[in-house]
């Protein structure tokens, strides 16, 4: 206690000697200290020698991006680009620098960002967020090679460049709306032609979040896409407003060849046209693109309402 007031009286007294040597001291103002400007982050230096051949699948095996011949950056669905060793470039002009990432060994992150991007040994792709891991895929090409490691970078980069973009209408082109998502489309956002949202899917979300509320419980309507270009439609009709919506208990939504949908439920009932997609791909991501449609679709206003538009379009 005696030396802590000790220490105060010193300090006490060295102020008032201070300003007894300067009397005008007082009249002085300065201006006060400049925050310092954070580091900004080192990132990862380029990598050296060509562009080694990396191939990064999901966990269905299907494309999710790749590199090629010389710079050839391809994607899922057709998408093409290139990558050099400080940018990669996927689309019409979507260029990003992707040295910015920061590597430690093989994990991959990005400044200021919660997440991971983890490779194992065997190749296996993990992200990693606040406690919780997701599946990536897989990627080969690497083996134990540490600069093909670095390559690897460019895609952890290039894979939100890549940004799916498939359209559901009406027949008679009174309803409109599209989903849009990156990569391998798990995730996705779907919006009406004037771009309100009306849905979207996080990846470890089991089904949609609808912006509104419909006249029906849309969580007891479930879409899920079946073997080849058909899509399974269930509703729990236990209540009168999911029975004046929905006129059965399932549905298949059956894609023709030229992306047209139908729809006939459980009865066996004649195949019924009620929409059509647009700026469809032949590729896994874009199925479920499509499985997402349709639950929107059909999850904001029913079969009842949607299927009153198909007479016009005919």
């Amino acid at each position: 206690m005696i030396r802590i007031a000790l220490v105060a009286c010193l300090a006490i007294a060295a102020g008032c000697k201070s300003k007894s040597k300067s009397p005008d001291q007082g009249a002085k103002t300065t201006e006060p200290a400049k925050p310092k400007e954070p580091p900004k982050p080192a990132g990862t230096p380029p990598p050296t020698g060509d562009v080694p051949k990396l191939r990064w699948t999901d966990a269905e095996g299907e494309l999710l991006l790749a590199t090629g011949e010389g710079s050839k950056l391809e994607g899922p669905c057709g998408l093409t680009g290139t990558i050099s060793a400080k940018e990669v470039e996927l689309g019409a002009g979507t260029k990003q620098e992707w040295t910015v990432i920061e590597r430690t060994g093989n994990k991959f992150s990005l400044p200021k960002l919660d997440w991971v991007i983890e490779v194992s040994p065997e190749g296996m792709v993990t992200h990693k967020r606040g406690g919780a891991e997701t599946p990536l895929g897989r990627v080969e090409g690497i083996g134990s090679d540490d600069t093909k490691l670095a390559w690897f970078g460019a895609l952890v980069i290039a894979a939100p460049l890549i940004q799916h973009k498939v359209g559901i209408e009406s027949l008679d082109g009174s309803t409109k709306l599209y989903v849009q998502g990156a990569a391998d489309l798990r995730a996705w956002d779907a919006r009406s032609a004037t771009g309100d949202r009306i849905a979207h899917k996080l990846r470890d979300d089991p089904r949609p979040v609808f912006a509104a509320k419909a006249a029906f419980d849309q969580s007891k309507v479930t879409v899920t896409r079946d073997a080849g270009n058909t899509y399974v439609v269930d509703v729990k009709r236990d209540d009168d407003a999911l029975k004046a919506a929905f006129d059965a208990d399932r549905y298949i939504v059956v894609e023709d060849a030229k992306g047209e949908l139908a729809l006939k439920d459980h009865h066996k009932k004649p195949l019924t046209p009620f929409a059509r997609l647009t700026s469809r791909a032949a590729c896994r991501a874009h199925d479920h693109a499509v499985t997402a449609l349709v639950w929107v679709y059909l999850g904001t206003d029913g079969t009842t309402k949607r299927l009153a538009t198909t007479a016009k379009g005919k």
